[in-house]
C-alpha cells in the first residue's frame, strides 16, 4: 500500500485481494464491448448475460488461485504483493 496510508486502512477494492477484478472483467469486457451500447441498461443486460453464460469452472479457478494471493498479503504484514 501506499506510504501515505496507515497499515490499518483498507480500500473497499483492495487490488491484491479481488479474485476476479482482473481475470473476469478482462474476460468479459472483450464480449461485452464487441457492439456499442446506447444505454447503460443496454450495457447492464449484456454484462449479466454474458456472467450467466461464463463457463462456471473458469471462475472456480480463479476463486481456488485467491488463498495464496491471501496467504502472500498476510505475509508481506498487508503491503503490496507481485
Amino acid at each position: 500500500m501506499a506510504h501515505f496510508w496507515p497499515k490499518n486502512f483498507w480500500p473497499p477494492s483492495f487490488p491484491d485481494l479481488n479474485p476476479l477484478d482482473f481475470f473476469w472483467w478482462g474476460a468479459i469486457e472483450s464480449k461485452t464491448n464487441r457492439t456499442p451500447h446506447l444505454n447503460l441498461d443496454s450495457l447492464k443486460a449484456t454484462i449479466i448475460k454474458e456472467w450467466g453464460n461464463y463457463p462456471e469452472k473458469h471462475i472456480i479457478n480463479a476463486c481456488k488461485r485467491f488463498q495464496p494471493r491471501l496467504e502472500a498479503v498476510v505475509k508481506a504484514n498487508g503491503g503490496h504483493i507481485e
